[in-house]
């Protein structure tokens, strides 16, 4: 069975196009809040990857090749990927650059585990858990990966809250996508070839994210000559609580 990629699920506002991409194991929906806001700038397209949310029926490829291709149908603008969405936008850009204006890495990097090169990665055994974690309970695995991702903000609770609100109101992740998906965040290393990337980008972390360190973005930015922005008071999903300043960061680049 041969995916069909990506999938709008939600468009709004009018202006310069946005196509939105979540992370692992996430869909869509997370964003509804943070794009009403956007919406007042941009053009939003919310986007679906293969095997999640509203496109669970899809299969996610391991070919970065056809990834990108695979976003050809999308329209062309800038690509704002949070986590494995921003992994997968920046492998656009590379394939496709004709598809992709500029980039905002949100919490995302080129490499997500720790390699010789890339000492601010994340320990790969955190991702061989998940896998394990998955065989099991793909829903408790999510949760897990959900409270990861708020870990030692200042309202963990609330915002945790609210990540499950959104992830559980639409259908479960295939096995199949989340599998992929951590062979992908394994395996996957784009750093090496931000040194010749012409795309204007962003990269913005968060001061307390457990899960993609703000050393590695910095230091992915640095490669590319992309501009670098941490907020101070978010982790892993800084457009809970922090989606004012997001929007006028990310209206400033474009």
């Amino acid at each position: 069975m041969m995916s069909s990629g990506l999938k709008i699920v939600s468009s709004k506002g009018q202006g310069s196009v946005l196509n939105v991409v979540h992370g692992w194991g996430m869909n869509a929906h997370l964003f509804d809040d943070w794009s009403d806001e956007l919406a007042l700038y941009f053009q939003i397209n919310l986007i679906d990857l293969p095997g999640h949310g509203l496109n669970h029926e899809e299969i996610l490829s391991l070919d970065l090749a056809a990834l990108a291709e695979e976003a050809s149908h999308i329209p062309k603008g800038t690509w704002l990927g949070w986590s494995m969405g921003g992994l997968l936008a920046l492998n656009l850009a590379l394939k496709q650059p004709q598809q992709v204006d500029a980039l905002v890495m949100l919490c995302a990097t080129p490499c997500f585990v720790t390699r010789e090169h890339w000492p601010h990665g994340t320990d790969v055994q955190v991702l061989e858990q998940f896998a394990n974690n998955l065989q099991l309970d793909i829903k408790q695995t999510i949760q897990t990966f959900l409270a990861l991702e708020v870990m030692g903000v200042d309202d963990e609770r609330s915002q945790l809250k609210v990540l499950k609100e959104k992830v559980f109101e639409r259908p479960l992740p295939s096995k199949q996508a989340l599998t992929a998906g951590l062979t992908l965040l394994r395996q996957v290393d784009l750093s090496s070839q931000l040194k010749n990337f012409q795309i204007p980008s962003l990269w913005i972390s968060g001061r307390r994210d457990r899960l993609v360190l703000p050393a590695a973005m910095q230091q992915a930015a640095e490669l590319c000559g992309g501009e670098y922005y941490m907020l101070r008071g978010s982790g892993h999903a800084p457009f809970i609580r922090q989606a004012a300043e997001l929007t006028q960061i990310v209206k400033n680049l474009l």
